[in-house]
C-alpha cells in the first residue's frame, strides 16, 4: 500500500477557469480518505490528478516514494472505480474481472485463482459466465469492484461508485466497502456528494467548494466542529441550524441578539466573534423544545412550529422566529401542536458562532 501526497496542486482550465486552486493534502497509507462536495467543487477533478486523467497545471502529486505527474495512468499502480462501472458489455464476468491482469500476462493459474478468490468475497462466484446485461446494478459494481482488487495496487480511486444505485443498494454496498476496506487493508480515496457516504465510510473527510478545501479531518470533528457555516451546512442531515443576528454589549456581557434569540456569550463553551454582524450554529438535535416546567423555566426564547414530520422513532419539528426558520430534532412520542409557540432552548455547549461573512467560504487551501 501506499500514502499519496499532494503539495500545492492545481488545475487551470483552457479559458482561465481554475477548478482546483493550489491543494495540499497527505492521505497517509491504509487511510479512507473521502473527498466531498458540491458538483462543481473540484473533488473529482483531484481525484483524476491523482489516477493521471487529468494534467496537473501545477504542483506535485507522490504516490508512495515516487513523483508521478509525469508518470502515464498504467504505470502509477493505482486501480479506479466509476460511476458507470465501465465493464465490457461483451465479456463475461470473469473476463472483465481478469481484463487487467491478462494485461500485465499475470500466468493464467494465477488469474484464475485470483478471480476466484475475489469474486467469492463479493458474492460473485456464481455470476462469473453471465454478462453485464443480465446483472443488476449492484452486481455490476460489484464486479466493476473485483476487477479492481484483483489487481492489488496501491491506491484505490473511486469516483461516486454508488449514485446510480437505488437507496437499499447504496446502505448494503457501504457496508461492503467498510468490509473491504478493513480486509484489504488498503488506500482508499473516494469521492462523493453524499455527505452520508462521506460520514460513514471515511477515516478523514476533505470537504471542498469552489475548487478550495474547507475543511479536513474526522468525521466527527468536522461535523462537532465546523470551520465556517459552509461546512456546517453541508455536513449534517439535516444541516445545522443558522441565526443571523448581532453581538452586542462588551465588558464580558455581549449577547449574541437574534431579536427573538438572545444568547449570552458567556455561556458559549467554543470560539468567539467581534462584537458586530454574526452568525449562531446549531444542530437539531440541539434544539430543545420546552414541554415540561424545569424546561420551560430555563428557556431562552419563543418560535412557533410550522410542519412536523414524524420519522419512526424521531421527528423533525420545522419553527420560525420573527427572523429566522429552523429545524429540532427530537423523539417522535412529544406531541407539538401546529401554529402554536413554544418556549425553547439551546444546548449551550454545542453552539457555534460564526463571523458576520455571510459567504463564510474559506479562500485558501488546507492541508
Amino acid at each position: 500500500m501506499a500514502e499519496v501526497v499532494l503539495d500545492n496542486v492545481k488545475k487551470v482550465y483552457p479559458g482561465g477557469v481554475t477548478a482546483v486552486h493550489e491543494t495540499s493534502m497527505t492521505i497517509h497509507d491504509k487511510e479512507f480518505m473521502v473527498l466531498v462536495g458540491p458538483s462543481g467543487c473540484g473533488k473529482s477533478t483531484t481525484l483524476r490528478m491523482v489516477a493521471g486523467l487529468e494534467e496537473i497545471t501545477s504542483g506535485t502529486v507522490r504516490i508512495g516514494t515516487r513523483v508521478v505527474n509525469d508518470v502515464p495512468p498504467k504505470d502509477r499502480n493505482i486501480a479506479m472505480v466509476f460511476q458507470n462501472y465501465a465493464l465490457y458489455p461483451h465479456m463475461t464476468v470473469f473476463d472483465n474481472m481478469a481484463f487487467g491482469l491478462k494485461l500485465r500476462k499475470v500466468p493464467r493459474e494465477e488469474i484464475k485463482r485470483k478471480v476466484l478468490d475475489v469474486a467469492k468475497s463479493l458474492g460473485l462466484d456464481t455470476y462469473l459466465e453471465r454478462r453485464p446485461k443480465a446483472l443488476s446494478g449492484g452486481q455490476r459494481q460489484r464486479v466493476a469492484l473485483g476487477r479492481a482488487i484483483v489487481r492489488e495496487p496501491a491506491v484505490f480511486l473511486f469516483d461516486e461508485p454508488l449514485s446510480n444505485l437505488d437507496a437499499k443498494m447504496r446502505v448494503d454496498m457501504r457496508k461492503e466497502l467498510s468490509l473491504l476496506h478493513r480486509r484489504l487493508e488498503t488506500t482508499i480515496i473516494y469521492v462523493t456528494h453524499d455527505q452520508i457516504e462521506a460520514m460513514t465510510l471515511g477515516t478523514r473527510i476533505c470537504v471542498m467548494s469552489d475548487g478550495y478545501v474547507q475543511q479536513l479531518g474526522t468525521p466527527l470533528d468536522i461535523y462537532d466542529f465546523p470551520r465556517n457555516i459552509f461546512v456546517a451546512r453541508f455536513i449534517g442531515t439535516p444541516p445545522m441550524n443558522i441565526f443571523e443576528g448581532s453581538i452586542e454589549g462588551s465588558g464580558g456581557s455581549e449577547v449574541f441578539n437574534e431579536g427573538d434569540l438572545k444568547f449570552p456569550m458567556k455561556s458559549l463553551v467554543r470560539g468567539s466573534a467581534p462584537t458586530g454582524k454574526a452568525f449562531l450554529g446549531v444542530r437539531p438535535e440541539n434544539v430543545r423544545i420546552c414541554l415540561t416546567p424545569d424546561d420551560v423555566a430555563r428557556a431562552s426564547f419563543k418560535a412557533t412550529v410550522e410542519v412536523v414530520e414524524k420519522l419512526g422513532d424521531e421527528q423533525l419539528v420545522y419553527c420560525k422566529t420573527a427572523r429566522n426558520s429552523f429545524i429540532c430534532k427530537m423523539e417522535s412520542h412529544s406531541e407539538v401542536q401546529y401554529n402554536r409557540q413554544y418556549p425553547m432552548m439551546l444546548q449551550a455547549e454545542k453552539v457555534h458562532i460564526f463571523d458576520g461573512k455571510e459567504e463564510n467560504v474559506t479562500r485558501k487551501a488546507a492541508a
